[in-house]
């Protein structure tokens, strides 16, 4: 499925994504959002380390003593999605939708919040550019947001072609 993964980093990113329920190319794009696959990522604005920016108190509620113990003890991409991404995410199956599994990892109480209701003031100061679960659904999924004027012009465009029949 991608190219740069070896064959055993392939078969850890399929078995974890089976045993979750949800498609491998949405834990690659979530995955790649958080970290670009790089397991001892750190976020320079928070304690978030590892695949999915794992959090000093979400590491500790996974049995580790911080977010560094954390990527030190699973340094490779198959350790990490073996044992603390697929214990982490377990908590949170069955995922109804791609935003109820992006939302497990950013900000668990939007699993099912409206696409455009706003993040509180200090996740949107931790994370530049992400204001509402929109923003970070098509961040994840790499698409670009579409203005409310370019809204506007698609609804006004299919009205005339509608008028036009």
């Amino acid at each position: 499925m991608i190219a740069i993964f070896t064959e055993l980093q392939q078969k850890a990113l399929d078995e974890v994504s089976k045993s979750l329920g949800i498609l491998p190319g949405d834990l690659y794009n979530l995955i790649k959002f958080e970290s670009n696959w790089v397991p001892g990522k750190k976020n320079p604005l928070s304690s978030a380390r590892g695949l999915l920016q794992f959090t000093d108190k979400t590491a500790r509620s996974l049995g580790y003593k911080d977010s560094l113990d954390l990527v030190t003890k699973n340094n490779s991409i198959e350790s990490q999605l073996y044992f603390p991404v697929l214990q982490y995410l377990s908590k949170f199956k069955p995922f109804k939708t791609k935003q109820s599994l992006y939302m497990s990892v950013f900000y668990p109480d939007a699993r099912e919040w409206p696409l455009y209701r706003e993040f509180p003031d200090t996740v949107k100061k931790s994370n530049p550019g992400i204001r509402t679960v929109a923003d970070y659904v098509n961040k994840v999924e790499n698409k670009k947001p579409v203005s409310t004027a370019g809204l506007l012009s698609l609804i006004a465009l299919a009205a005339i072609i509608l008028l036009m029949k």
